[in-house]
């Protein structure tokens, strides 16, 4: 029981370190595509810290990792890095309405941002990971640590609403709940499932950058009624 309190009280240090220190420090280092360097280097290192400290928990997902595991994150970044070319290309990219969300950063499909958004899903797949693990060790069924992860995810991403102020930061609350109960499902039930959370998590800002970007050349393309 000690040691199971003394976990969950690390990961809400880990969780608090991640967030606080990216919403304390200064803006001008923290920014995903400016100083993408700075910002992947901070959330790797937190990652191999949590993967090293949590490694007799989630030991079932360092079993799994394999081959393939590998190639289906190499058709990930091949797909999203495709994607991103592609739509600077041939899609209006919407200067005016980018910068009036210039802090939602994957609006405006920067390859930078590619590299500096990975380290950060990272983080937080690891963070999710352990949570699940660390609630399935303590008995929990799967309703029961959905649950609880709505309530987690629903706390934790209230922020998103209040910082973003647009439809955006909703989408992403919204986004984080329904992850709640599938996260947890594919875990605990599939083999590659962290791989699928993990590209799951990343297609969402993938998919709704592009999105954004194809309903604005849309709108910009259709004549307005006088």
């Amino acid at each position: 029981m000690a040691f199971a309190i003394q976990y969950f009280i690390s990961w809400l240090l880990f969780w608090f370190i991640g967030w606080g220190g990216i919403y304390a420090l200064p803006k001008m280092i923290t920014d995903y595509r400016k100083n993408y360097f700075f910002v992947s280097a901070y959330f790797l290192f937190l990652s191999f810290l949590m993967a090293y400290y949590y490694k007799d928990i989630i030991y079932e997902i360092y079993k799994n990792i394999s081959l393939f595991s590998i190639f289906l994150i190499t058709i990930l970044f091949a797909f999203n890095f495709l994607s991103y070319g592609l739509a600077n290309k041939y899609l209006r990219k919407p200067t005016d309405t980018l910068l009036k969300h210039a802090d939602i950063h994957f609006l405006h499909l920067d390859k930078r941002y590619l590299i500096s958004k990975s380290f950060d899903i990272l983080y937080q797949q690891i963070l999710i990971i352990v949570l699940v693990f660390l609630l399935k060790n303590q008995g929990l069924n799967l309703i029961w640590i959905s649950i609880l992860f709505a309530l987690i995810f629903g706390f934790g991403h209230i922020p998103a609403i209040r910082l973003n102020k647009s439809f955006f930061g909703t989408l992403i609350f919204l986004a984080s709940i329904i992850s709640s109960f599938l996260f947890p499902y594919l875990i605990l039930t599939f083999k590659y499932g962290f791989i699928y959370t993990y590209m799951a998590h990343w297609l969402f800002y993938t998919n709704t950058g592009i999105l954004f970007w194809v309903m604005e050349t849309i709108r910009l393309k259709t004549p307005s009624k006088v």
